[in-house]
């Protein structure tokens, strides 16, 4: 886990815990580095205060800790300690030393061969372990497994879980962009299969180095999970066939954690029936880890149960009346959409009607539960369909038409029906996400009803986004109403105060997700069909953000396409929803804060240009896609600074290898000195010696003495030179060394030189384009 040591986090104690150092920051809560009394390291996470103040939150929070307590940690962080009732909800973990895979991929490149597919079957080891004890993670991606000596490990899969269904949160989706599964985004009912998309998409980041559904915008990001194919790159057999199983749009199509075990291991993927049902000839098995039959109970949130559980009660019958028949306008379980042809174009035709009496028919009708052709079971969710006060879209001429059965109540009225459908979104994607559904749907509403103001595509061909669909439909039906979009106010007034608090689009924190769901101009536009005297800003508002959205992305690509740094950074996606914030409120257009980091200013300063020089909805995209860049302009400050740093330290390296050089240059010089000296002695201590001893015999023995003495002590001092200056490191001599190193040094302040001169070439670059607009 990357250490940031710039965010300390001083002499804070939790529990018996000391916080050392604060590791990273999310939408539910922080993580520090800490340390027990024994000086063993945990990974600390708290809960923020915000959330910590939630009673139902906290409920949620202990769950989870016992939920994670009970998966293997062989494969993942191993909860330590926990303590749910303290005034700042906490669970320390094992702390991990290792990069995250995004880290990793970044720093190192996308993996292949054996160690892709060691990662592949080590991270489906853990889902598989996390799924058998009853936990969906719902928020796996890169930065969530760490690359521990041992093995990856996956991690975070507490915090959000324990949030993510609490009254505050009810409507969010949890989970990050880029790894949510099309039933996470469009707020379908979450099984244990959201996971298994997330794994196919990190494998294609881990092969590839790139998201598999890539796109310049956030909104296009979610169109594209939701009915564009993923781009997989170079990655091959014998993961590639398993990995678009992984990212199938339905969950029923996707294996289970342990089909996709067996699939890594044998090489072969079998047919994997319902998500962990046995393939074709092969025997039952039970499997705790099924991932499209198990769903997420609304009361705790991460527990996988069995369907059943779920099935509610049929209504009860009179005594009196007859077994109902299979209503006229519903599918029953196992049989095709009314009038939809094998492989053809929906034709919406009348089902065969009912045998018996007319009463009996009609009573039939009005009084059979409808059935859940996914389930074959009746569906009783509370709310009812009654009191809209709706014009009638009855057919002309009709007395009555049959009823449609929608949340567990029957409607005659279509107008009726679309009010229940807002007021009851989730249920109202189910039936559009369907294809039997929205065939039924789309038959009763032709046949039945005849009416003519709805846009037949919604019942003819599947929706790329359901909720975008089911607003279409409502705002057809029913531009009376209040615009309403997944149970948020869509009025301007509205989204002001939805978007007053943009926070949550950096942290992750709900409602970020609904924030993006709704900043995208088809929906803004669909909005803007419902009558009110804002109307027309809200059809305005969606076509400013696709202006917006356009400006900021043509910016952005304008600095990749001319900046080498901006190349070389991760991919930047504009947040749509920023840009919606600063289209509602103009005043909340700031630069960036450089935290009083002077090369991030600089950085700031010279994009601002662009922001500068707009106005209207260009202005907006420009300070968004700013905004959504600063965490590259962050890096490129922090390169920036880290360079100057290092040059001022190669100098100093500089001078001291210079230094060194010279003294082992001296030293090699006065070596051969000493050594020449010593033989120069030689004779001439000869010839002294004869001149004494012819002169002056008594003192020849002293001359003698004398001449060896300063012959040994030459010899020896140039002994001890060649022997402190001799081969060091592979180098014939430490003088070769230190010549060596002076270059290495001097290479790298050139080095540093030039780098510092590019990013300067590139920042003056940025002032110049930023100020053309």
């Amino acid at each position: 886990m990357t250490e940031h040591p710039e965010t300390a986090a001083g002499n804070r104690t939790i529990g018996k815990y000391r916080l050392v150092r604060r590791l990273g920051r999310g939408g539910f809560g922080e993580v520090f580095l800490g340390e027990d009394p024994d000086g063993r390291r945990v990974a600390l996470k708290l809960l923020h205060d915000s959330w910590a103040s939630d009673a139902e939150a906290r409920r949620r929070f202990a769950e989870e800790v016992t939920q994670a307590r009970r998966v293997s940690g062989f494969c993942t962080a191993d909860i330590l300690d926990a303590d749910p009732d303290a005034v700042t909800p906490w669970i320390a973990s094992e702390y991990i030393d290792g990069p995250t895979l995004l880290e990793s991929v970044r720093a190192d490149g996308p993996r292949h061969g054996a160690d892709l597919h060691r990662l592949a079957v080590s991270t489906a080891t853990a889902l598989t372990a996390i799924h058998a004890a009853g936990v969906v993670h719902r928020d796996l991606k890169p930065e969530n497994i760490m690359l521990a000596a041992d093995g990856p490990r996956v991690i975070d899969f507490g915090i959000a879980r324990a949030v993510e269904a609490t009254s505050v949160t009810a409507s969010g989706v949890v989970g990050t962009i880029g790894y949510m599964a099309p039933e996470q985004l469009e707020g379908s009912r979450l099984t244990a299969a959201v996971d298994i998309f997330a794994w196919g998409a990190v494998m294609v980041y881990a092969a590839t180095g790139h998201e598999a559904f890539a796109a310049p915008t956030q909104a296009a990001r979610i169109a594209r999970i939701l009915a564009g194919e993923p781009d997989t790159g170079d990655l091959g057999a014998p993961l590639l066939p398993i990995v678009l199983a992984c990212l199938e749009k339905t969950p029923e199509a996707r294996p289970s954690a342990r089909t996709l075990m067996d699939w890594l291991v044998t090489g072969t993927p079998t047919r994997d029936t319902g998500g962990g049902a046995p393939a074709e000839g092969g025997a039952a098995t039970a499997d705790p880890s099924h991932a499209p039959t198990s769903v997420v109970s609304p009361t705790s949130p991460t527990t996988v149960e069995s369907p059943t559980a779920l099935t509610t009660v049929e209504p009860q019958l009179s005594p009196t009346t007859a077994a109902p028949a299979t209503p006229p306008t519903r599918v029953a379980p196992g049989a095709s959409a009314p009038g939809t042809p094998q492989g053809g174009t929906l034709a919406y035709t009348h089902a065969a009607p009912p045998t018996g009496t007319d009463e009996t028919n009609e009573a039939s009708r009005h009084a059979q539960p409808p059935v859940d052709p996914d389930r074959g079971t009746a569906v009783v969710p509370p709310g009812g369909g009654e009191g809209f006060g709706a014009a009638s879209t009855q057919r002309p001429g009709t007395g009555s038409i049959p009823p449609y059965w929608f949340a567990g109540e029957k409607y005659n009225d279509a107008a009726e029906l679309a009010a229940a459908m807002q007021l009851n979104w989730g249920e109202a994607v189910r039936v559009f996400a369907n294809e039997s559904e929205r065939a039924v749907l789309g038959s009763w509403m032709v046949d039945d009803v005849g009416d003519t103001t709805v846009d037949r595509s919604v019942f003819r061909r599947k929706s790329e986004d359901v909720n975008q669909t089911v607003a279409w439909f409502i705002a057809q039906l029913r531009p009376d109403l209040p615009p309403v979009f997944r149970g948020q106010d869509a009025s301007v007034d509205g989204l002001r105060e939805l978007f007053a608090d943009v926070r949550p689009l950096f942290t992750g924190a709900p409602p970020a997700n609904e924030m993006l769901l709704l900043a995208r101009p088809d929906v803004l536009r669909t909005m803007a069909l419902y009558h009110g005297p804002d109307s027309d800003l809200r059809r305005q508002l969606g076509d400013d953000l696709q202006t917006a959205e356009s400006a900021a992305v043509s910016f952005l690509e304008q600095l990749r396409g001319r900046l080498d740094g901006w190349r070389q950074a991760p991919p930047v996606y504009v947040d749509a929803g920023l840009i919606v914030a600063f289209l509602l409120r103009p005043g909340q257009i700031q630069p960036p804060d450089s935290n009083g980091d002077d090369e991030a200013r600089e950085l700031f300063n010279a994009l601002w240009q662009r922001v500068e020089r707009a106005q209207g909805p260009e202005r907006a995209g420009y300070a968004a896609a700013v905004h959504t860049a600063a965490g590259t302009v962050r890096t490129m400050a922090k390169h920036r600074r880290t360079w100057r740093r290092e040059l001022e330290q190669a100098h100093t390296d500089l001078d001291k290898a210079r230094s060194r050089a010279l003294l082992q240059t001296v030293l090699y010089v006065a070596k051969f000195l000493l050594f020449a000296a010593a033989i120069v002695l030689v004779p001439a201590g000869c010839i002294n010696l004869g001149y004494v001893a012819s002169n002056s015999p008594a003192d020849a023995d002293g001359a003698f003495d004398s001449w060896v003495t300063w012959e040994v002590l030459l010899v020896v001092a140039a002994i001890a030179i060649q022997v402190t200056t001799g081969p060091v490191n592979g180098y014939k001599s430490r003088r070769h060394a230190a010549q060596a190193a002076k270059v290495e040094v001097a290479a790298r302040v050139d080095h540093l030189r030039t780098g510092i001169a590019e990013g300067d070439r590139e920042l003056q670059l940025t002032r110049e384009i930023c100020a053309r607009y």
